[in-house]
């Protein structure tokens, strides 16, 4: 299991997974590490997925927030071209909404689509998630 930690002192996010905290906590030279009254070997920490199988490649995702500069905006210029769309979350105002010609958006080159529901208002928060494999 991978999660992110923020750094207090400079702001940045970091990528841990549960092997890496095992051997900050644990005795790394020793390659072991007790809970409770049990001495377990780091090295045969096996990650795994949510379905009990060993985790999937670890995947560091890109998350962009799209700024709406006027009421009614529906097209978003982004700086990495997006190859596999189908891996994509696109959220508004923490909705997650669905990727496509026929649905909410599409992405064409370096650009968003909007053609959802409703129009995009500056109050609006869109936030756009992919990850850094799809570029």
């Amino acid at each position: 299991m991978a999660f992110t930690l923020k750094e207090l002192r400079s702001g940045q996010t970091k990528t841990f997974t549960l092997k890496e905290v095992l051997k900050f906590l644990g005795d790394a030279v020793n390659d072991e590490i007790l809970i409770g009254e049990e001495r377990y070997r780091i090295s045969s920490c096996q990650e795994l997925g949510g379905d009990g199988n060993p985790a999937a490649i670890l995947i560091d995702w890109v998350t962009l927030e799209l700024v709406i500069i006027a009421n009614g905006e529906n097209t978003f210029f982004f700086p990495d071209t997006i190859i596999d769309t189908d891996s994509i979350f696109l959220t508004v105002n923490n909705v997650l909404y669905q990727y496509g010609q026929s649905y909410d958006y599409h992405i064409q080159d370096d650009r968003l689509y909007w053609h959802g529901p409703f129009e995009l208002e500056t109050t609006d928060r869109v936030i756009l998630k992919y990850p850094s494999t799809t570029i």
